[in-house]
């Protein structure tokens, strides 16, 4: 079990954070037209799920499982804290947008609450995340069991389903089956799961420099890939390629995790004289998962003010702003008295 608190993983928490608002702003600001610049920032800012799930994968799948006391300690302190949150925003967001945001329909009201609909964005993933969470002991157990056989079923999975999807965008999916490609709910599944199995095994990726310089290879061969797809197709047309299933999507976040890591020593001697910096890293570090939350609410509301408009300038502005504004309210919130940890996942 891992214990010490590393650097490197606060920073990579923030640097996901940060990609998760920058796209939320970029689909809100950026998109009538829609140009090279919104697709290259929709790219920038899905990086943001991927690197929370191997982060996930890196501190949850390395456990040992094999005892009732370890389950016992990871239903009562992981899954079951997420299944509330989960249960509670879902609620309290399918109220938000009915009441506040004046979306008086009975029925969508009900689909959002039944978990049928998203009632806001960024939902999808908190949703998905109770269900990623009751596989992790299975997946824990096995690693440790047949690791091999693990890693050649998502390894195997992962290139037929990925090089299905690549097929699929450069022939526009006319001779590709949709099952076999990685559009469908089941291939966002797969590549969750994926990426917590890549996370569990990040130290000796990023310790094998032959490990290392192949997935930049090929999250390089990714990136020309993307740039190859995106001279064929018009930039609206480019905008649904950009999906957390995608080559371009998961292996430059695979890379991009790495490289960070990397620079865990870097990063520890810059902060090893500044200890309040250190300490002001962690405590929003762990206020993530609530900004996760809250953010796409806070973006609503400074939109409605009709003060942003599209261009890169006041993408960045508007990003950093939901990004503070977030920050700040779920530090208060937290502070309050017998505040319960499970609403925003807070230790």
């Amino acid at each position: 079990m891992i214990k010490k608190r590393y650097v490197w993983l606060d920073i990579a928490r923030l640097v996901a954070i940060i990609c998760v608002i920058l796209n939320h702003v970029n689909e809100n600001l950026n998109q009538t037209p829609i140009t090279k610049l919104t697709v290259l920032l929709q790219l920038i800012g899905r990086m943001g799920v991927p690197l929370f799930l191997i982060i996930s994968g890196y501190l949850m799948l390395n456990r040992n499982y094999t005892t009732s006391s370890s389950i016992d300690k990871f239903t009562h302190h992981n899954m079951m804290p997420m299944v509330y949150s989960a249960i509670l925003w879902t609620v309290l967001l399918s109220l938000y947008t009915y009441f506040i945001l004046d979306n008086k329909s009975i029925p969508s009201l009900i689909q959002n609450l039944t978990f049928q609909r998203r009632p806001m964005p960024q939902m999808w993933y908190i949703q998905l995340l109770p269900i990623i969470y009751v596989l992790i002991p299975i997946f824990s157990i096995a690693k440790q069991t047949f690791s091999k056989y693990l890693v050649s079923i998502f390894l195997t999975g992962t290139i037929l389903l990925g090089t299905g999807t690549l097929v699929a965008n450069f022939t526009r999916h006319q001779y590709v089956p949709f099952q076999w490609n990685m559009s469908g709910s089941w291939g966002l599944v797969f590549i969750m799961l994926a990426l917590l199995v890549f996370g569990s095994y990040l130290n000796e990726i990023s310790t094998s420099k032959k490990s290392f310089s192949f997935i930049g290879v090929c999250a390089l061969l990714s990136f020309v890939l993307f740039i190859v797809n995106t001279k064929q197709l018009s930039s609206a047309g480019m905008m649904p390629t950009i999906w957390y299933t995608q080559a371009w999507v998961f292996i430059p976040g695979c890379f991009f995790i790495l490289v960070i890591k990397k620079l865990d020593a870097i990063f520890e001697r810059v902060l090893s004289h500044a200890k309040n910096s250190k300490k002001f890293i962690t405590t929003l570090s762990g206020l993530t998962f609530g900004v996760y939350i809250v953010h796409y609410a806070i973006l609503d509301f400074i939109l409605s003010f009709n003060v942003f408009h599209s261009g890169l300038l006041s993408t960045i502005l508007l990003t950093l702003l939901v990004l503070c504004v977030s920050f700040i309210a779920i530090w208060l919130i937290t502070r309050i008295p017998k505040f319960p940890k499970f609403i925003f996942l807070t230790k």
